[in-house]
């Protein structure tokens, strides 16, 4: 059970998010990003903002940044795309990862659902999630029903924690990449700033929120398609264990 989620949320969640932030730093690792929970899903046609009011694109990845680390909590979800597979993401999660609702679903993987909550670990996934894990019968056979992990599996907090997600995800993105011009755009109705690396949107962009400095949105390269969008900033995301009755143990 400790390697089904090293191999699944660790990896895919690690990669997803980490994807998603290269696209504004293509000299240092290809990038790729996807959509999010309960987030804005539209976008108006961007424009570049010469005011004397804007910031510099380094203040406000300085700004954005140091809010992503010191969040408490918050959600992101999407799609990306890389070699020609698909992977969707949606995470809430707390910045520890001592509790997280994290679903995944890709086409030679299947769906998993992990809840990590009150220093347990729950993960239901489909028949052909535990089939590719090598899962007793009875395993494969749960159907809605969620796998209670071993007390061991509780050490993994920290591999799909929101912290070590955004760690990864601004650990790609320097200063040394980003164009000078900051442009304007809204997403979902909330206006955002704008950065890119020298060559434009084609190799990915970040969505910064003008009022709080929150990420609001990674977008993929163009030839790797997708986007990571990000809500509910240091917000209750009330997750919760599953009913007992929808519960085993191996």
């Amino acid at each position: 059970m400790t390697t089904t989620i090293r191999r699944t949320v660790a990896l895919a969640g690690a990669l997803a998010i980490t994807l998603a932030a290269a696209g504004c730093a293509k000299d240092e690792a290809p990038a790729a990003s996807s959509g999010s929970t309960a987030a804005p899903t539209s976008t108006s046609a961007s424009s570049t903002t010469t005011e004397a009011s804007t910031p510099k694109a380094s203040d406000i990845l300085g700004k954005v940044k140091a809010n992503a680390l010191a969040a408490k909590s918050a959600a992101f979800e999407g799609e990306i795309e890389q070699g020609g597979e698909k992977l969707k993401i949606a995470f809430k999660g707390t910045a520890d990862g001592k509790t997280s609702d994290v679903h995944l679903e890709q086409a030679d993987m299947g769906k998993i659902h992990l809840i990590a909550v009150d220093g347990q670990v729950y993960l239901q996934g489909d028949e052909k999630f535990w089939k590719g894990q090598g899962a007793p019968e009875s395993v494969q056979k749960a159907g809605d029903k969620f796998v209670k992990a071993p007390s061991s599996a509780g050490s993994l907090a920290d591999q799909v924690s929101l912290k070590s997600f955004m760690n990864q995800a601004f650990g790609s993105v320097g200063n040394s990449d980003l164009d000078g011009k900051v442009r304007s755009e809204a997403v979902g109705g909330v206006d955002c700033w704008v950065l890119t690396d020298k060559s434009g949107k084609d190799n990915g962009a970040l969505y910064v929120a003008k009022d709080s400095m929150q990420l609001m949105r990674f977008s993929m390269t163009k030839e790797s398609p997708g986007q990571l969008t990000f809500s509910q900033w240091n917000e209750d995301l009330a997750i919760t264990a599953p009913p007992v009755d929808q519960i085993i143990t191996l």
